[in-house]
């Protein structure tokens, strides 16, 4: 049975807390700097470490017990103080217990001190809320003040001046605006924390007010902890209705000081973290530990977990950030399993989102501009996809699908980590501080590794694909091997989920031996469970490793022979400096999975590694010389050669009536091209508007 309290018990309980030191010094402090300091913040545990009844029953009965604390606290105070002077109590460090999902609040919490987590969805600016007013007497001049509670002023209903003749009168009072009360007032709104969501399911909001000297310090995008009681409040419609609305009113904002607060890491977690990071084979678990149903792409996975762990980032003596978050885009042909790794990643990464390029708008991934509701319709700005990712992971399936404006809101929010907004009178700078993990399809349906670039192939702009670290081509080629080991993978994929849903009762299934096929299914069960990846990586973020001599060294030799090939008659540029970037990251990462202090030359060798098989992949697709054209460029210098060649042949030999295809065929043979190069060619200049045909089977140039 709950414990009651009367008035004085709660009284003599807070002048109790208040007479410990540290709250002396918090009380000389406000007296002397009022009005600018005039909040106590008091960590629940003092309130417990007290009395656990007490502390139980303020969460019941907050308003109450705050009330009583709040005259305690002034009576602690200097006597000259006037009776609107009064200071704040801030509840903060709530227990666990009393931690509430917004999508869990019930009736049952109503008036209750409870602690909401999640993002900071939108903020208005601050206004000023008036909490006493002054009113006075048409007919005689007497003064009423009246506390006012809510939104909506309360008037007087009778004078009371006991010598005036008005009390019995119909009258009407005027308000006295300058002598009013006012606090400052802020409306936000906090939307669940997406890793907190499974299964698609659509994230709650609330709406909580923040007064006095709190308002004004959130804005959108940010992650915080609100403790506040709630209340409810009647729907603004014409009739009356017994369906209320439910708001917090927030006494304290917690700001998570680090991008993976919210996961608890244990002493005993962490010697379990140690122990992983001296393993041998740590990284072939981590990769076997990604999305283990989808058979092989160990390479993809490789540099998806380098991803997660994620380089540094810093800050220069001029103010220059350098960016630590790596950006990976995986092109493929439809089903290679794409879609299934971004899905996997925004659940496995603790700030995931995931967002189709189809659905996406830029306002939906940057930030929106709606009405607030303080009633004068102002605009306020809505973080998107983008901000809320701000210190996590940004998966973007289809990112081909997406339009032109959509895309090019993508080109800051991945380069300079921050999204400018100006748009319905607002110019603000958002942050979103997050890896992005993109996927898209080819444009003709299936990738041809040869012949063309690879741009003419996705419809992406050369400068958004140059801004990814790692571009993985991912190709479906009929192949004997590879497609019984895929074939066997899924079979047994889908024999162990059908060995999971039948649990225990094994005698029900007749002529299969449910116990050997969980056995031999072992390899599709993740090496390190999703919870303790989450917190190794967690873990791994404290670290900032320093790169070696020999490191940097390894990089440095690299980077300058890829740079060598595109010299000389190659007249080629196979690499730039932002591929460079691109291997300062990926070793970073290699030495935060292992728990290092610094990059070794192992870590400088594994993202040479990476960045070369993908460099050979695209720049390279049918084998020789490496030409960044794929990348940066519509052709490349290989197509540029062939194409010359033919538009030579239509210039010297076209008539009027322009030339045969069967003429083109035949000099360019003699130059070295074959058939099927001239007529690939043909078709390329065709469609890119430069030769147009006059009459069926001839070409001319436009």
């Amino acid at each position: 049975m709950a414990v009651s309290f009367q008035d004085s018990e709660i009284g003599a309980a807070w002048e109790e807390i208040f007479s410990k030191d540290k709250y002396r010094i918090i009380f000389a402090d406000i007296a002397a700097s009022y009005p600018e300091k005039r909040s106590i913040y008091i960590p629940y545990e003092d309130i417990d470490a007290y009395n656990t009844d007490f502390a139980m029953y303020l969460l019941d009965n907050p308003d109450r017990c705050l009330s009583k604390g709040r005259e305690a606290a002034k009576a602690s105070l200097p006597p000259a103080w006037g009776k609107d002077d009064a200071v704040n109590l801030r509840i903060t460090n709530l227990p666990r217990d009393v931690k509430v999902e917004v999508r869990h609040l019930r009736a049952k919490h109503l008036g209750k001190l409870v602690a909401v987590e999640g993002l900071a969805r939108k903020a208005t600016t601050v206004r000023p809320r008036m909490t006493r007013a002054l009113f006075r007497c048409s007919r005689c001049g007497a003064e009423i003040w009246e506390n006012q509670r809510g939104v909506l002023m309360r008037v007087p209903l009778m004078c009371s001046n006991p010598d005036g003749s008005c009390n019995k009168q119909a009258t009407q009072f005027e308000l006295d605006a300058k002598a009013s009360v006012y606090t400052d007032t802020q409306k936000i709104e906090i939307q669940e924390s997406p890793e907190g969501l499974r299964g698609g399911a659509q994230p709650e909001r609330i709406t909580g007010y923040v007064e006095d000297d709190i308002a004004g310090v959130i804005t959108a995008g940010n992650r915080i902890t609100i403790n506040g009681i709630i209340r409810s409040s009647e729907k603004n419609d014409r009739d009356k209705t017994t369906v209320f609305e439910i708001f917090m009113d927030v006494l304290s904002i917690e700001f998570e000081e680090h991008e993976y607060d919210e996961i608890q890491i244990t002493e005993e977690d962490e010697l379990k973290i140690l122990e992983m990071s001296r393993d041998p084979r740590l990284f072939d678990n981590i990769i076997a530990s990604i999305s283990p149903t989808i058979h092989g792409m160990t390479e993809v996975k490789s540099a998806i977990a380098l991803q997660l762990f994620g380089g540094c980032n810093k800050t220069m003596d001029d103010g220059t950030v350098i960016r630590g978050d790596m950006h990976v885009l995986l092109v493929g042909d439809p089903g290679v399993a794409k879609s299934q790794i971004l899905r996997y990643m925004s659940m496995l990464a603790p700030r995931g989102i995931y967002a189709s390029g189809k659905s996406a708008s830029a306002a939906g991934l940057t930030a929106a501009a709606v009405k607030d509701e303080f009633g004068d319709g102002r605009w306020t700005l809505e973080a998107g996809a983008l901000v809320l990712a701000d210190k996590g992971l940004a998966c973007i399936d289809e990112l081909d699908k997406m339009t032109v404006q959509d895309r090019s809101s993508l080109h800051e929010a991945m380069e300079s980590q921050r999204i400018s907004v100006a748009k319905a009178g607002i110019t603000a700078t958002l942050q979103c501080r997050c890896s992005m993990l993109a996927a898209a399809n080819p444009k003709f349906g299936r990738f041809e590794m040869a012949g063309t670039s690879v741009t003419k192939q996705i419809d992406l702009p050369p400068a958004l694909m140059s801004r990814f670290d790692l571009i993985f081509v991912l190709t479906d080629k009929p192949n004997a091997d590879t497609d019984r080991a895929l074939t066997t993978h899924i079979l047994n994929v889908h024999r162990r989920g059908q060995a999971r849903q039948i649990g225990e009762d094994m005698s029900l299934v007749i002529g299969v031996d449910i116990k050997k096929i969980k056995e031999d299914t072992q390899s599709v069960r993740p090496t390190y469970e999703q919870e303790m990846l989450r917190k190794y990586v967690a873990y791994s973020k404290r670290i900032v490793p320093v790169m070696t001599d020999g490191a940097m060294r390894t990089i440095e030799d690299n980077y300058l022979k890829i740079r060598a090939m595109g010299a000389g008659e190659n007249d080629s540029v196979p690499i730039t400096a932002r591929q460079l970037e691109a291997y300062v990251r990926l070793s970073e990462a290699s030495a935060r999975m292992r728990l290092s202090r610094t990059v070794e030359e192992k870590d400088a060798a594994k993202a040479v590694e990476l960045v070369e098989y993908y460099l050979d992949k695209i720049l390279a697709p049918d084998g020789g010389q490496w030409d960044i054209g794929n990348i940066m460029e519509d052709f490349t210098k290989k197509d540029r050669s062939e194409l010359t060649i033919i538009l030579d042949i239509i210039k010297r030999y076209g008539s009027s009536d322009g030339l045969s295809e069967e003429e083109i065929v035949s000099h360019a043979v003699s130059d070295g091209l074959s058939d099927g190069q001239v007529n690939k060619r043909l078709k390329m200049l065709k469609e890119s508007g430069t030769l147009y045909c006059p009459r069926d089977g001839y070409y001319k140039e436009a």
